[in-house]
């Protein structure tokens, strides 16, 4: 059976790789990035002195699994074609699907990448260190593979709510890891502290099996074998663990609703504190929309990150940053309010036939779209203004920001209404494509950046000249000016356009 198994998902595969171009792009990125970093580390090990190689290596091999099972929780692969759920009616069991299952982890793209990085650090490990390195390896490979199928059940829940809180989780595991990186990268190849990364992560089980061996050759034979039990409660606990949600897959198939959302406490569209109207309901139900919508969550959780991250390095490195963030968030702002008919995509014909008016529609989910960017632009902005040595400085920067904010703005409603696209279906991964890589995408992706400051440029130049007053009055006059044109031709548009748009936006992208 496990044979068959095996071919059915082989072929499979390759039919859904041949149709999914996005697919293999993803696939060739992160064998590129993964390339990368396994030679910059390996670079950093053969500079350190012989006697720390052996728990470099460990924290090298610590750092590959920790990033393949977090790239497992945050992009899933959707090259696994055995579902658990689809064998339900059949007479099999957890027994007779679980070796196919763990086989079918080598047979794609991610599994095979995960071989290859391991092929490449085995040479490395026994060039640098220790012949001992190839009883390691395969054991590490195995663990990668385990904890990376069992992260990615845990976090594909079945549920609403644990679905929206990995949503949420994934945004922030992506911040995480960019700033990890980067922060690894600033020590310089030659002082990356990969022997003490190794000797912290193997007491974990994504560097256990590696401590093992680097315990050995320091003839640390007490901690090598604690590190072993640690290896041996993974392999079986993981084992057990996915076998019983197999088992629970074939049990209960269409099983969608946890305990927690049993009582889960009813909740209306309307927002507390808003009067009753359509525009009203529009607005409620797009904003408490975006944590159920994984296509946003991801923007919805980086940017606050980001934020804080530039103002902790404005405050403790260099003041500038402080003035960037303000200018960067503020004309990004407008990006999520950027494609409001795509998101909703096919449902576009209920504002076609609802009868609620034009202005009201477009206005509505335009704000609604609009809100987490502009609460977190008033926060930074004054975070700024009060972290920020030069006071002055720092006030005239936000001022300036709020005309940015409010250009950005404006572009998101002429992008929004002359440049819908479709998008994919909600509940797509946000690290997915979302767009089919439109070129219409590619414009609203930098449309802000390129051209979003242009109405506040020349009030921000007369306040750089020393013209304060009319330079500060001129950014947000121009922008305001802006916005409300804006308004104006996309209100015009939706009038006479809605069905061409919705015509544009009627399927999603596959």
């Amino acid at each position: 059976m496990t044979g068959l198994l095996l071919r059915m998902h082989r072929t499979l595969w390759r039919r859904s790789m041949k149709d999914n171009p996005a697919a293999t792009i993803m696939t060739a990125l992160i064998l590129m990035y993964a390339l990368i970093g396994l030679v910059s580390l390996g670079v950093s090990i053969w500079m350190l002195p012989a006697g720390d190689r052996a728990w470099a290596v460990a924290g090298m091999i610590g750092l590959g699994t920790l990033a393949f099972v977090a790239v497992a929780v945050i992009i899933p692969s959707g090259e696994s074609q055995l579902s658990p759920a689809d064998f339900a009616t059949l007479p099999v069991t957890d027994r007779d699907l679980f070796p196919a299952l763990a086989w079918s982890t080598l047979l794609n793209t991610r599994g095979a990448t995960a071989v290859l990085a391991t092929v490449l650090a085995t040479v490395v490990a026994v060039w640098l260190s220790s012949p001992l390195w190839l009883l390691a390896m395969p054991v590490a490979l195995v663990v990668t593979l385990l904890l990376g199928e069992v992260f990615r059940m845990v976090s594909a829940g079945s549920g609403r709510v644990s679905s929206e809180r990995m949503n949420i989780l994934s945004g922030a595991l992506v911040v995480a890891m960019i700033l990890g990186f980067n922060m690894l990268m600033s020590f310089g190849l030659e002082n990356i502290p990969l022997d003490r990364i190794g000797r912290i992560l193997a007491w974990t089980p994504v560097g256990a099996p590696a401590g093992v061996v680097a315990a050995l050759l320091d003839a640390a034979w007490l901690t090598a074998a604690a590190q072993l039990a640690i290896v041996v409660a993974t392999l079986v606990l993981g084992v057990l663990w996915w076998r019983r949600v197999i088992a629970r897959r074939l049990d209960a198939p269409l099983d969608g609703v946890t305990r927690e959302e049993v009582g889960e406490r009813r909740e209306g569209v309307l927002l507390p504190g808003l009067p009753y109207s359509p525009g009203t309901m529009i607005y409620s139900r797009g904003v408490r929309y975006f944590r159920r919508d994984p296509r946003m969550v991801g923007t919805v959780v980086s940017f606050p990150l980001i934020a804080l991250v530039l103002l902790g390095q404005g405050v403790f490195f260099d003041e500038f940053m402080l003035y960037m963030g303000m200018v960067f968030l503020a004309l990004i702002s407008g990006s999520l309010a950027s494609n409001d008919f795509g998101y909703d995509g096919p449902a576009t014909w209920v504002h076609v036939v609802a009868g609620v008016p034009t202005r009201t529609l477009l206005l509505a989910r335009h704000l609604a779209q609009l809100t987490p960017m502009l609460a977190l632009v008033l926060f930074v902005d004054v975070a700024a203004v009060i972290l920020a040595e030069d006071t002055a400085r720092a006030l005239l920067v936000a001022v300036i920001s709020l005309g940015l904010l409010m250009s950005a703005a404006g572009l998101a409603l002429l992008l929004t209404t002359y440049n819908p696209f479709p998008t994919a279906r909600p509940g797509t991964s946000p690290w997915a494509d979302k767009s089919g890589f439109s070129g219409a995408a590619f414009t609203a992706a930098f449309a802000a950046l390129l051209t979003g400051w242009i109405p506040a440029a020349p009030g921000a130049a007369l306040v750089v000249f020393g013209w304060t007053v009319p330079g500060v009055l001129l950014a947000l006059a121009l922008p305001a000016l802006f916005y409300l044109g804006s308004l104006r031709l996309a209100t015009r548009r939706v009038e006479s356009h809605l069905p061409e748009i919705y015509a544009r936006v009627e399927r999603w992208v596959n």
